[in-house]
């Protein structure tokens, strides 16, 4: 009986249990050790919950906004963190919401409307989970960025702050395909451009 009872505690993951609770929080979940472990793994129940709309908005608003002041150092960043691993872990259902939702990009987006200087490790935050987004969603990012008058400005803008300016040079060498890249060389830009041949 004990055998048994220890095998069965090994095939419900203590997020499931928690996931059981109808009031249960993001933050109560983000708390758990094995979170992005499980969510690497692709827990059903933890994706599905992490998907719910207003779970998504917290996610970005983590990595977007400054935590309160008043909340102690050691634990100020943890939930930026994680927010950031759990939107940049390898989900395409995360990456796919995420991508195609200009609400969340919006969101995202308005974390460089912030003034100079960015907090260093926001912006790092911000760079990874943009980075990310172009690389498993170009088409759909580029075509959010072109409607964005603003976007090279604000690049521009914050182009001392590290992070904003790695982000920057990825997007000029990395997108694929080639046509996707000149698409980003132009955005904001509203002369006009011969293409390549």
């Amino acid at each position: 009986f004990t055998m048994f009872w220890k095998f069965d505690l090994h095939t419900t993951s203590h997020i499931d249990t928690l996931l059981e609770k109808e009031d249960v929080t993001l933050t109560e979940v983000m708390d758990e050790d094995d979170v992005l472990q499980e969510c690497k793994a692709q827990n059903h129940k933890l994706v599905d919950f992490l998907l719910r709309p207003q779970c998504m908005e917290d996610l970005v608003t983590f990595i977007t906004q400054e935590p309160n002041a008043d909340v102690e150092e050691k634990v100020k960043y943890k939930y930026p963190n994680i927010s950031c691993e759990l939107l940049t872990s390898d989900v395409s259902q995360i990456n796919d919401r995420l991508g195609e939702d200009e609400k969340l990009l919006m969101k995202l987006y308005g974390f460089l409307k912030n003034e100079p200087s960015l907090n260093p490790l926001l912006a790092s935050f911000f760079s990874k989970v943009l980075s990310i987004l172009i690389g498993r969603k170009p088409e759909q990012i580029v075509h959010f960025l072109r409607k964005r008058d603003d976007f090279v400005d604000l690049m521009i803008k914050h182009i001392g702050t590290s992070a904003i300016m790695d982000l920057l040079l990825r997007m000029l060498t990395c997108i694929e395909p080639q046509q996707l890249r000149h698409d980003v060389l132009n955005v904001g830009n509203s002369t006009v451009i011969t293409k390549p041949c």
